[in-house]
């Protein structure tokens, strides 16, 4: 919890606050770009994520862990999704963010919405998956992350730290709810290693996906080594998030 109310912090006081960091966060923003098709492709994926598609998936969530008796399980689900992604509109309601005349305009987009609903689900289900598809939530989870977040990017609705603050905010959330898990009797943590290795190969596959659909680097080859270190941030901070979460998740899973 305290990783991610620290994490959020941090970001709201490099990326929004300071001007510095605004140059430096829209420079990564615009490091790769996609084809009018491929944005197309983009967009049609990003319209999928809805209030009615959020309600649906946290629904399943719940009805889930209550099938298997899991009712601490169901209310922690509903804890991290609603709380991370009322969170996320708050900040972005009040956060304002600072205008240095660099043409970037003063419009706060922290954190990406798009983003947090994604993150938050993913943690939740990691919350009432059974044993044997934990592993699978690890990885699609991922993906899913890495695919929804950088297309927001692509497609200029959010800039690189807007879909890190995402991530933050939902550990913040993730976090405490596993520390009142945690007031229950239940089985030490366990694994991480494994995880990190399986929500690593989500996040590339995400990668190689929009590679597929049409992202390229903004300069071409030029371009090649921004866009592969601003890959490389989103997707380790991706699996760094997803690992941690389903070790301390795995205290209760079952």
């Amino acid at each position: 919890m305290i990783l991610g109310v620290g994490g959020t912090l941090l970001l709201v006081r490099v990326a929004v606050l300071s001007e510095a960091g605004q140059l430096i966060d829209d420079a990564a923003t615009e490091v790769l770009h996609a084809r009018q098709d491929a944005l197309q492709s983009l967009l049609s994926a990003l319209g999928t994520i809805s209030t009615g598609t959020v309600a649906l998936a946290l629904a399943a969530c719940v009805v889930l862990a209550l099938i298997r008796g899991r009712f601490a399980a169901a209310g922690a689900a509903v804890l991290i999704v609603g709380g991370a992604n009322v969170t996320t509109q708050v900040i972005k309601a009040v956060l304002g963010r600072p205008d240095y005349g660099h043409g970037f305009g003063s419009n706060n987009s922290l954190p990406s919405g798009h983003t947090t609903v994604t993150v938050s689900i993913v943690l939740a289900a990691l919350l009432v998956a059974p044993v044997g598809l934990r592993a699978l939530a690890v990885a699609l989870g991922a993906f899913a992350i890495v695919f929804i977040g950088m297309s927001t990017v692509v497609a200029g609705w959010h800039r690189t730290s807007d879909v890190l603050a995402a991530l933050t905010v939902t550990l913040a959330w993730a976090g405490l709810t596993a520390l009142l898990l945690s007031l229950r009797p239940t089985k030490p943590p366990r694994g991480g290693v494994g995880a990190f290795f399986l929500a690593g190969a989500g996040a590339v596959a995400a990668v190689i996906a929009l590679v597929v659909a049409g992202v390229r680097p903004y300069d071409g080859w030029h371009g090649i080594e921004p866009a592969l270190t601003v890959l490389a941030v989103i997707m380790g901070a991706t699996a760094l998030a997803v690992a941690w979460f389903a070790r301390l998740s795995s205290a209760h899973a079952r």
